[in-house]
């Protein structure tokens, strides 16, 4: 089952309050598509790549590149 939407602000609103320079284009969209999908695709996955050099996609992009937009060596 997919978390809601207001888990994953709430979640968003802790890397933030750990990294505030984590706000940059791109990075919360791939968080919130790790947060969304990457327990229910891959449970356990221990690393969801978070990188600030991705490109900036939409939402059916972000997904069908599986949340690593621009390349990924190890998606989900």
């Amino acid at each position: 089952m997919f978390k809601p939407a207001w888990e994953a602000d709430e979640a968003w609103g802790e890397v933030l309050a750990m990294a505030p320079d984590a706000d940059t284009p791109g990075m919360r969209a791939q968080f919130v598509c790790h947060f969304k999908f990457a327990e229910f695709v891959e449970p356990g996955k221990t690393s969801w790549n978070l990188e600030p050099w991705r490109p900036v996609v939409d939402d059916n992009a972000m997904t069908a590149a599986g949340c690593n937009p621009g390349g990924s060596e190890e998606p989900f």
